[in-house]
C-alpha cells in the first residue's frame, strides 16, 4: 500500500478536523461579553403576583428608566402606589400625575412622559431618589411607601444584568 502523505501530515489533518468541528459548536455559545437582562422578568413576576393590570409593560418600565437614568424599580413602584399599577386609573394616568387630572393617549406615553419629567424637569433634575420622591408627593410617608415597594420588586439597588 502506497501512502500519499507522510504519517505526521495525516495526524495533523485530523487535529484540524477536530478543531474545525469545535468552532462550529462554539458559535452557539454566548460570547463572554453578552449579558441577559433579567429585570423585565423580575418586574413582570412581581406584577403578576400582585395582579397588576400593567404587567405587560414591564419591559417598557425598565427601558424608559434606563433611557432616563432612573432606578428601574421607581416607575412601577410609583404606579403601584398611585393607582395599584393600573387598577384605579383614568386616562392611562397610572402615576397620579397632576393629581390624577392628566390623561395620556397610551400607557407607553404615560410611562415615557413621567420618566422624562423625573429625569429632566426642573422639580426633579439632579436630585437624589429621596429628593425626587419628596418633590413628587410631599406626604411624610410617601417616600417610605415607594421605597418599600421598590424593595419588594427587588431588594438590591443594582440588578442590571447577569453574565
Amino acid at each position: 500500500m502506497r501512502r500519499f502523505f507522510p504519517p505526521g501530515v495525516i495526524a495533523f489533518a485530523g487535529v484540524l478536523g477536530i478543531a474545525a468541528g469545535s468552532v462550529q459548536v462554539e458559535q452557539n455559545i454566548p460570547k463572554a461579553g453578552q449579558k441577559t437582562d433579567l429585570r423585565g422578568a423580575i418586574l413582570r413576576k412581581f406584577m403578576k403576583e400582585k395582579d397588576c393590570p400593567v404587567q405587560d409593560f414591564a419591559e417598557v418600565f425598565v427601558s424608559e428608566a434606563d433611557h432616563h437614568g432612573l432606578d428601574w424599580r421607581l416607575l412601577p413602584s410609583l404606579a403601584f402606589i398611585e393607582s395599584g399599577a393600573g387598577r384605579n386609573s383614568k386616562g392611562n394616568n397610572i402615576f397620579g400625575w397632576n393629581n390624577g387630572r392628566r390623561s395620556y393617549a397610551s400607557l407607553n406615553q404615560a410611562i415615557h412622559e413621567v420618566a422624562s419629567a423625573l429625569s429632566g424637569a426642573r422639580a426633579y433634575k439632579g436630585k437624589s431618589l429621596t429628593d425626587k420622591l419628596a418633590s413628587y408627593n410631599q406626604s411624610l410617608d410617601y417616600a417610605r411607601l415607594v421605597l418599600q415597594v421598590m424593595r419588594q420588586i427587588y431588594p438590591q439597588v443594582q440588578v442590571a444584568a447577569v453574565k
